[in-house]
């Protein structure tokens, strides 16, 4: 199997057009973000700190939480472009006829897809840094950094396993690609970046929430905005408004009244794993040679 992971990597990152499409929607949220979302953002936290440190610190978490949440969706479905470009020159038809059995087939484009959308994260986990650094003087602890990248590989898998499941769908390269644009397109509002889930009515709010994109936003957010959080709201008095900006943001998210504590959006996440892993097995196993 190890060698059909490394195949699988060295055909996607040799491919430079894949990888730029894979990165287009993070591209998108970093121009509008630039553009106008911080300034939406902004208008909704305590006036005393607009301009300051604390909120650029809190913003430009805000911003990469999202980056990390938007990559670790696109980046894997863009790689599984593989899948289809191996249906149609029938390479996969090659593997079949190997002593491999098909569930490590679908494993190895799981994890070759894993790997890199881990390794495109460290690198939004370092830009990030380097933009803390730079706009507020400061930097995520490692800690939070170590957690960020567990739970880059956690999500790219359930992204992966999603991914495999939609693409082997499909059948022509062109319809992958409308599959990518879309997706690429839809991102940003399902994860309630373009438009912050505090902006829409109770249905839509459990609609998004019922999602894995949010889910996962709603993770990334409460890990790499908790220092930035904590330094903003720690003093007396700005508890209220501390609760509105979470709930604003999609920091804190409810589903049905109920709200999600992150054990609850892991227990989702694996749920949605295990429902599209099993069902990708059983569409590779129904796959003709």
């Amino acid at each position: 199997m190890w060698p059909l992971i490394k195949r699988h990597a060295l055909c996607y990152l040799r491919d430079r057009w894949s990888v730029f499409f894979s990165f287009l929607s993070v591209m998108i949220v970093v121009m509008l973000f630039a553009l106008f979302l911080s300034n939406v953002q902004e208008q909704n936290i305590p006036e005393v700190f607009r301009g300051t440190d604390e909120s650029a610190y809190l913003l430009n978490s805000w911003l990469f939480a999202g980056v990390l949440a938007v990559a670790t969706c696109t980046v894997p479905l863009g790689f599984l472009n593989r899948l289809v470009e191996d249906r149609v020159s029938l390479s996969l038809n090659d593997f079949f006829v190997t002593p491999l059995d098909r569930s490590m087939i679908v494993f190895s484009y799981l994890i070759s897809a894993m790997v890199l959308s881990l390794f495109m994260g460290v690198i939004v986990l370092a830009v990030g840094q380097l933009v803390l650094f730079v706009s507020a003087s400061t930097m995520l602890p490692a800690f939070d950094v170590m957690k960020l990248f567990a739970l880059v590989a956690f999500t790219s898998t359930v992204f992966s396993a999603i991914g495999f499941y939609v693409i082997s769908l499909i059948r022509t390269m062109n319809a992958a690609s409308a599959l990518n644009t879309l997706v690429g397109t839809l991102i940003g509002f399902l994860a309630g970046i373009y438009v912050p889930i505090g902006e829409f009515g109770t249905i839509l709010q459990n609609t998004l929430n019922i999602l894995p994109p949010m889910q996962v936003a709603s993770l990334y957010r409460r890990i790499y905005m908790d220092s930035a959080l904590a330094e903003m709201f720690a003093h007396e008095g700005v508890a209220e408004a501390e609760a509105r900006y979470r709930d604003y943001a999609g920091i804190d998210v409810e589903l049905f009244g109920m709200s999600l504590e992150s054990g609850h959006l892991f227990a989702l996440l694996i749920a949605w794993l295990a429902v599209f892993l099993v069902l990708s097995l059983l569409r590779i196993r129904r796959f003709k040679i």
